[in-house]
């Protein structure tokens, strides 16, 4: 693809296509000359603050600075005349330009007070328009499940006649969803978007809407699509002269015709013809850096060494001007591959060290954001733990109060009423003393639950992280070394009847096997493409064809689709307890079940082994953790063994907001 979608990590991949800029500074200058008489016309305070704002918002792709001061004129001149419309558009603008410029907390801070302003005045359509800055924002802060939150109500608030305003939350609900590793959904609202942008007649917003279609088919592989949505971007851009969306249709197309060897000439065509709208319309530079990185991937595959040199130090050169670590370290492990193949082995070397230099680098950044993530919620947690000592102190004091004042209360009543209210004071206080434990126990074991969720999705995120470094990383070196090697026997033929060289070639094909076999298994793409259906079918296959056990799978009900963390947790247990079998039980045969019910999941793993020592559930530390997995989302275990055999059964209740897609 030619505009990569980064869903782990970052979201600023995705949001580049939505919000990058098209500075053009001849353009910028005659909407410059444009504003002066409008600004200095006789109209009255209201028109020229209309006037004003829509400057702003029209200015601003070509020049935030400019954009920031018109609105702080826009400001001061609806202050002066008591304008509370004219206040709530401006701080839009400011919104809008701290958004851009990355700093989201005042971006935030705008958005909320011009919301407060626009409810005062039961703006209903212009709260909306504020409630998805909101939602932008969470997203470039990765605050997704807010995000989903604010762009849902956003969406609630835009009235009937406006409808085509949907448009922009939509397309906010298509960046948060791909970035939670939900493309299906993103792709869907990508389409709600686009519909109404064409409606609309936003020529502009409507290219880059089919620009992420084209993206989001690619990211699914489904390329077709992908190159058909390309070509609609080029010919509706051409047709209305639209300068940005020129330049990235050729380059969605050039990156589309990049996937085929047979294409390859074409892809350079094209991409060529976007450099030269990039060089000519002052594209910006984020799309110069996704040109020039393409162009080398194309001439790397065509073999065209120093071309694809050419280019990936263009990329890397804009990369480390802005600053994009993430960039440096993909560039720089292209330009390693490079040079190993024009024999440049200095270069090489010198591309591997900056390329670890990088990675290293950030994941420093990353593991800091998170270190200060957990003590931004651990201060959260000591302030409401500090709340709850207060008014649990408050609590207290105010109970002796009132016993205090029962006890005078008593003084005069008989010895009998006494012992009656005393005994319905204590048996209340005890009741409620009661309930506060039950509660205390509930909330306890929600949080036992949570721990154990989130300890799964870290264990998961670290194996995938994993998984990527020996892909990406030693894989992509070792075949490298491996091209480079093989390369050895065309220059010295003495190396073609050496043992020792074919051997050295055929342990390091075995190295790159593994690495791979690793990688595949640390990260299942299968379970995230197919779902657990197919992706236990085809484990059980290929682990019958390598080990002495037999085993068979057995699907039963409608295969269904459900939320990928709940899968993955089913899958790793399914691994765990096949290789108990394989490992301890000594059997012959063994079963894999999985029965997707409406109202229930169940999975049954059975083999004719020996049996375990004891027969109970609670044998074995191996037992204890699949038991806690399954305790996670609220599933129970069930163990039967004897000297026939061992057969363990798991449920999971299926709540509806579990099944997020059904397969046909």
């Amino acid at each position: 693809m030619p505009l990569r979608i980064h869903i782990t990590g970052t979201v600023f991949g995705l949001i580049l296509l939505f919000l990058s800029q098209t500075a053009a500074a001849q353009k910028a200058e005659q909407l410059s000359s444009q504003h002066r008489p409008i600004v200095g016309s006789a109209k009255s305070d209201t028109a020229k603050i209309t006037a004003l704002i829509n400057y702003a918002m029209a200015v601003f792709d070509y020049s935030n600075d400019s954009t920031y001061k018109i609105a702080e004129e826009a400001m001061a001149l609806s202050r002066k005349a008591g304008s509370l419309s004219g206040q709530g558009r401006a701080l839009e603008v400011f919104a809008k330009y701290y958004l851009y410029q990355g700093n989201f907390s005042a971006s935030q801070e705008a958005s909320r007070a011009s919301f407060a302003i626009f409810k005062q005045l039961k703006d209903s359509s212009a709260m909306a328009g504020m409630q998805t800055y909101i939602g932008f924002n969470y997203i470039r802060m990765a605050k997704f499940d807010s995000a989903v939150a604010e762009l849902f109500a956003a969406i609630d608030l835009i009235p009937a006649r406006d409808s085509l305003q949907k448009a922009h939350p939509y397309n906010g609900l298509a960046l948060a969803f791909a970035n939670m590793s939900q493309i299906e959904k993103g792709l869907y609202y990508v389409l709600k978007s686009e519909q109404y942008f064409a409606m609309s007649g936003d020529t502009t917003s409507w290219v880059k809407m089919i620009l992420n279609r084209a993206n989001f088919n690619g990211y699914l592989y489904r390329y077709h699509e992908s190159g058909m949505a390309c070509r609609e971007v080029i010919a509706l851009s051409d047709h209305a002269g639209y300068a940005k969306g020129q330049c990235m249709g050729r380059l969605c197309l050039g990156g589309h015709y990049g996937r085929y060897p047979e294409k390859l000439d074409s892809a350079l065509y094209w991409l060529r013809q976007a450099e030269a709208y990039a060089e000519k319309f002052e594209i910006g530079p984020f799309d110069k850096v996704h040109i020039y990185f393409v162009s080398s991937r194309v001439y790397y595959t065509k073999g065209e060494y120093d071309q694809a040199l050419t280019y990936t130090r263009k990329a890397l050169d804009i990369s480390e001007e802005l600053g994009l670590m993430e960039s440096l370290v993909e560039f720089n492990q292209q330009l390693a591959k490079i040079q190993i193949h024009r024999g440049d082995k200095k270069g090489a070397l010198q591309a591997l060290e900056n390329y670890v230099q990088f990675r290293d680098s950030l994941q420093r950044k990353e593991m800091a954001t998170k270190v200060n993530e957990l003590e931004t919620k651990y201060r959260t947690l000591e302030k409401d733990k500090a709340l709850a000592e207060q008014q649990l102190a408050i609590t207290k004091k105010d109970l002796e109060i009132r016993k205090k004042n029962l006890q005078t209360a008593l003084l005069g009543a008989g010895l009998l009423l006494v012992l009656i209210i005393g005994g319905g004071v204590y048996y209340r206080f005890r009741t409620r003393q009661q309930l506060q434990l039950q509660r205390m126990l509930l909330l306890k074991k929600e949080s036992e639950l949570k721990m154990r969720q989130a300890s799964m999705e870290g264990e998961e995120k670290e194996r995938a992280r994993i998984a990527r470094n020996l892909h990406d990383g030693a894989g992509s070196i070792l075949s490298g070394v491996k091209l480079y090697l093989a390369s050895l026997e065309n220059q010295y033929i003495e190396l073609a009847g050496s043992p020792s060289y074919h051997d050295t070639l055929r342990l390091l094909n075995d190295a790159v096997t593994e690495i791979r076999d690793t990688s595949h298994n640390l990260m299942p793409r299968l379970l995230f493409e197919e779902g657990l259906d197919t992706a236990a079918a085809d484990y059980c296959e290929k682990l019958g064809r390598n080990q002495s056990v037999a085993f068979a799978y057995e699907s039963v009900g409608r295969p269904t689709r459900y939320d990928p963390g709940f899968e993955l947790t089913v899958y790793r247990m399914m691994q765990e307890l096949m290789g108990n079998v394989m490992k301890h039980a000594q059997a012959t045969h063994a079963l894999v079940q999985l029965e997707f019910g409406e109202e229930e999941f169940a999975m049954t793993v059975e083999d004719d082994g020996k049996g375990m020592a004891s027969g109970k559930e609670g044998a074995g530390i191996g037992l204890y953790s699949l038991k806690t997995r399954a305790e996670a989302f609220h599933g129970s275990m069930e163990v039967d063994s004897s000297a026939e055999g061992t057969s363990i059964h798991i449920r999971f209740p299926v709540p509806d907001t579990i099944i997020t897609s059904q397969s046909a």
